[in-house]
């Protein structure tokens, strides 16, 4: 039986029963059966604070990529709306967490500011890409991290500078719980032309590498150290192989993307086919990278 929500929580901006396919760049998944979609700081923190009074267990979508779901999810997931505000102090740039990644790089180019290249063509929110540590091309969000704001799970904001330890490959300590609120971060004074035109090759680079006309998570799995896992899926001789409607990119094997109707149940046995035939080919057992909801 599920579980019914407190009246102080349904009193907070909600839909019922929303399809993940719309919630996701990958279009995998059952039904969101409550999505809660605050529009300022104090109902995000209200909605974390009900929830842990009620010892009551929530998720956080961001923008939906990297994201793998695997079946219904009962729980209530928080997905913020905040306004789309993005703010210049000086060589600082600042935006609030459901601002697209993308969105972002460009502002800061069209600012003439240099130190999100990195970014374009990494889909998805800031909050996001502070979760887990976006980066591409030698550069992670952490090295430009000037300052982030979250909530505890007990619902406490909390404003501060990185510490060494909190940030990781693909990895931050916000989890379980936590929830990203923005971030800010510093940036060097450029030549807008060149920034604009190094946004552009890194978009086209991606788009001429990788399968964005299909939807996808991005890439699937962790680079092992010094290895690259789109290469070891691909030596398996992976590339074009489906499962249903999930296959293997034929165009950058840690992709993995949907022909339209991949089931969870399909996707989860791609995913494990792969991994499995590269511990077998390779000795290497690899990390997903996305994040990975099941059912519950």
């Amino acid at each position: 039986m599920t579980r019914a929500l407190p009246d102080e929580l349904l009193k907070l901006p909600h839909r019922t029963e929303v399809p993940f396919a719309k919630l996701t760049t990958l279009g995998v998944g059952g039904s969101c059966r409550w999505l809660f979609e605050p529009t300022t700081e104090l109902e995000a923190q209200a909605f974390v604070r009900a929830c842990a009074r009620e010892s009551l267990p929530y998720r956080v979508l961001g923008g939906g990529s990297n994201l793998v779901i695997l079946g219904d999810i009962e729980a209530p997931v928080l997905r913020l709306r905040f306004p789309p505000d993005l703010r210049r102090m000086g060589l600082k740039l600042s935006a609030p967490a459901s601002f697209g990644h993308i969105r972002m790089a460009q502002g800061a180019a069209k600012e003439g500011l240099s130190g999100m290249e990195y970014a374009s063509g990494i889909p998805g929110t800031t909050g996001g890409a502070l979760r887990m540590n976006a980066g591409a091309y030698g550069t992670e969000l952490v090295d430009i991290l000037d300052t982030y704001r979250f909530l505890t799970p007990e619902g406490e904001l909390v404003e501060k500078r990185p510490e060494p330890g909190e940030f990781k490959y693909r990895w931050s300590f916000l989890t379980g719980g936590h929830v990203a609120l923005g971030f800010t971060v510093h940036l060097v004074e450029g030549d807008r032309g060149r920034i604009e035109a190094q946004v552009a090759a890194n978009m086209e680079k991606r788009g001429s590498s990788q399968p964005l006309s299909q939807r996808n998570a991005g890439c699937i799995f962790k680079n092992p150290a010094g290895q690259s896992a789109g290469r070891l899926i691909d030596q398996c001789g992976l590339k074009g192989f489906r499962v249903g409607d999930a296959e293997v990119s034929p165009e950058h094997a840690n992709f993995l993307v949907n022909h339209g109707h991949a089931t969870a149940a399909e996707f989860a046995e791609l995913m494990d086919l792969v991994r499995a035939k590269v511990l077998e080919s390779h000795g290497i057992d690899l990390e997903p990278e996305v994040e990975i909801w099941r059912a519950g």
